[in-house]
């Protein structure tokens, strides 16, 4: 055999791991044998090799727990009926739960959430028919005095409809609205220039009053209160500073006297 010149370590941590063989083996041992720091190393990887072999083996070869061996098996039968009943029973008590919801509802006076559902429901009719250029009413603005006892016999309210003439805006007309089973109407006002604003109202089922609020969506912006069994949204495409003017012009002219 040849005379090998010195090796470096990674082939020292090599031997140790049993990654060399034949005559490439043969030359790293014998020039460990001429190496003290070389053959030190190699020694420590040899005695942590034995070391983690004595501590895991054991390991590799013990039994697996019951509950370990279920997870690695197919599902069996009584599992998947258990599965299937539990499924079950958890959509009959969603369904009860939600039928008893929808029962309370019905008794219950709206909460918040209901109050926002009147913004939405401003927006959502101001988007659809304000944009209207042959029929975005049923009756004339013309004909305010016939509007006002219409909607509010259809709506089960009393009031006039309001002259927001020092705004800018004169009454283009107004039109019956259904929100679900419920009735709702909806009043439009146009200025100079044709910019459109658009009064909701609807039947409050509780008593008392909120504070003016504001609801944005997209382009469009709604202010919205609720006063005396009266809801009512404002909206419309405008500066939010000055549609607040215009919702406010119409919740005083609304306010009961």
């Amino acid at each position: 055999m040849t005379a090998v010149g010195p090796i470096t370590a990674l082939e020292a941590n090599a031997l140790a791991d049993g990654e060399l063989s034949g005559e490439v083996e043969a030359e790293v041992r014998q020039a460990l044998g001429a190496d003290d720091q070389l053959r030190t190393v190699a020694a420590w990887r040899d005695q942590l090799d034995r070391r983690l072999h004595n501590a895991y083996d054991g390991t590799l070869t013990e039994t697996l727990p019951l509950r370990t061996r279920r997870l690695f098996t197919a599902h069996p039968a009584w599992s998947i009926r258990a599965f299937t009943q539990w499924a079950a029973a958890a959509i009959a008590i969603a369904a009860v739960a939600a039928c008893i919801g929808y029962v309370v509802g019905l008794k219950m006076p709206m909460d918040n959430g209901g109050v926002d559902q009147v913004a939405r429901h401003g927006l959502g009719a101001h988007r659809i028919f304000a944009s209207e250029i042959q029929h975005p009413v049923e009756v004339p603005g013309s004909d305010s005095d016939h509007l006002a006892k219409w909607l509010g016999k259809r709506l089960g309210l009393e009031f006039t409809a309001p002259d927001i003439s020092q705004e800018g805006f004169v009454l283009v007309g107004g039109r019956l609205l259904a929100e679900g089973p419920q009735p709702a109407g909806l009043l439009m006002y146009e200025d100079s220039i044709g910019q459109r604003v658009t009064l909701y109202m609807e039947k409050w089922p509780a008593e008392g009053e909120t504070a003016l609020r504001f609801m944005a969506a997209n382009e469009l912006s709604t202010y919205y209160w609720t006063d005396n069994r009266f809801a009512c949204a404002v909206s419309g495409n405008l500066d939010p500073h000055k549609l607040k003017l215009v919702a406010q012009r119409l919740y005083a002219l609304l306010e009961p006297k």
